[in-house]
């Protein structure tokens, strides 16, 4: 089946399904339904003109013009386009395109509380002709036609009023600033005094205090063997003086009346580790039934089933051990950051879903890195990583098409909190004056951040080096 989704003046749009689909007309625009429900459909949104502006859920969201597609795909080489998938690296199902005048419309799905894996693939013919296939289980797509953007943003709220949308509740945070440390390096080795160990804590939760003032966050990596060591075993090190100097560690940063949130990967596990901890039934299989691994610092990990119970349950006993002595949350990496390696249709997220709402319940506070609309964080780290795309044209990070624009996400998930990091605040928020000034604003948690891909690790400068960036930060 085919359908026009628009035609006015040089831009033209249409989709095509190879399954039936019904469509009526609503109060917000125009509503898509395959006619059955359980296969797995592929919908091509094709696009005429050079000049359209596209904005696609690539994390926060990225936005390009048609023209740049071909030229990204052929920089890259990857012949058979670029891809994201939800709800992994796609932080939501929500495309917007628009004329260079701004008016346009969106192509919408609502959030899939079961994490089924959604992929989106762009290719190019030339720079006017260019197509998006979205691959998925059989969802209700919504196209909302715009004048202004700020239309747009009433009728997707009306959207989200009117059908069967779950989406996250709203989420406030009282933290205005976040600082990281991490303790051992991924090569295990430590520039940490052993006669402070976990003190050093302290220090940096004293400096908080002082410059930043009440209900910050300290965020503590690499406090076990080291930075992606040893997963998922999150043991505090014997040598910074084990659990009970981590605890009382922990009491003091209370004193200082900071929080302390510690770092966990809910993705991945080492190798060695699965294998004698019992762990290899929750390795995530392909249907050659050979492991997907990954590798990090010259270390082999297994990608773990976020679906398998026996890992949900080993991640959970791990936070509860760093709760006992006293942690207020935990970091789950590469949740919103890193492709599902399953197939369009399969379940990938309901796992993690189910993690965090059971640490919730036990009063922690988690955070991912990279956007989601399914996932209940507390708050959501902005990525802007580096262009990283794997050979089959998977984008693994940064944005290939042109720039970050976190207008989809916001749109689509609004009320959430975001951590943004201090060396990209202005390249993110543009001139939005509101978010630059923290009294005024209760969504945003600015991160103390180096820049770049480079880890903030202990050593002789780092307290110098922190207290310039907080210098820098309460200026800007």
């Amino acid at each position: 089946m085919k359908k026009v989704l628009y035609n006015h003046a040089d831009y033209y749009c249409t989709i095509t399904s190879k399954f039936d689909f019904t469509g009526k007309k609503t109060s917000q625009g125009f509503e898509i339904t395959h006619l059955k429900n359980d296969q797995v459909n592929i919908l091509k949104i094709e696009l005429k003109s050079e000049n359209w502006k596209i904005l696609w859920p690539n994390r926060e969201g990225e936005i390009f013009s048609s023209s740049q597609v071909i030229k990204a795909i052929n920089k890259h080489h990857a012949s058979d386009g670029l891809s994201i998938s939800y709800p992994a690296t796609a932080s939501c199902r929500t495309l917007i395109f628009m004329e260079e005048n701004g008016r346009g419309f969106a192509f919408l799905a609502p959030p899939d509380n079961e994490g089924r894996v959604t992929e989106f693939c762009i290719s190019a013919e030339d720079y006017k002709n260019v197509s998006l296939n979205i691959k998925g289980k059989n969802t209700t797509w919504y196209t909302l036609p715009f004048e202004t953007f700020k239309e747009l943003e009433d009728k997707v709220k009306d959207l989200q009023d009117s059908v069967h949308w779950t989406g996250l509740d709203i989420v406030e945070t009282n933290s205005g600033w976040q600082i990281q440390v991490g303790l051992i390096g991924p090569d295990g080795k430590t520039e940490v005094p052993e006669n402070k160990g976990f003190n050093v804590l302290v220090e940096i939760s004293e400096l908080m205090l002082k410059k930043l003032g009440e209900d910050n966050i300290l965020h503590i990596f690499g406090y076990s063997l080291g930075h992606d060591m040893d997963y998922p075993d999150y043991t505090p090190s014997t040598y910074l003086g084990g659990g009970s100097r981590l605890e009382k560690a922990i009491e003091l940063i209370h004193l200082n009346r900071q929080k302390a949130v510690f770092y966990m990967n809910g993705r991945i596990a080492q190798k060695e580790n699965v294998e004698t901890a019992g762990l290899y039934d929750s390795v995530l299989k392909d249907n050659k039934n050979l492991p997907f691994t990954e590798i990090y610092h010259n270390r082999k990990f297994y990608v773990m089933n976020p679906s398998s119970d026996k890992w949900q349950e080993r991640l959970f006993l791990e936070a509860m051990k760093l709760k006992a002595l006293g942690a207020d949350g935990i970091q789950l990496d590469q949740l919103g950051g890193r492709a599902a390696p399953v197939p369009a249709g399969e379940i990938w997220g309901e796992g993690y879903i189910r993690l965090i709402n059971s640490l919730h319940q036990e009063g922690l506070s988690v955070w991912i890195q990279g956007l989601s609309d399914i996932y209940p964080a507390d708050w959501f780290e902005l990525t802007y990583r580096d262009i990283n795309i794997l050979e089959d044209g998977i984008i693994r990070g940064g944005t290939p098409l042109g720039k970050p624009d976190k207008r989809v996400f916001q749109i689509s998930v609004p009320n959430q909190v975001l951590l943004v990091p201090l060396s990209k605040l202005k390249t993110i928020m543009g001139n939005e004056k509101a978010y630059n000034d923290k009294s005024n604003n209760s969504k945003i948690i600015i991160d103390l951040d180096l820049g770049g891909e480079e880890l903030f690790l202990y050593g002789p400068s780092y307290m110098t080096q922190l207290e310039k960036l907080m210098h820098k930060a309460v200026l800007n």
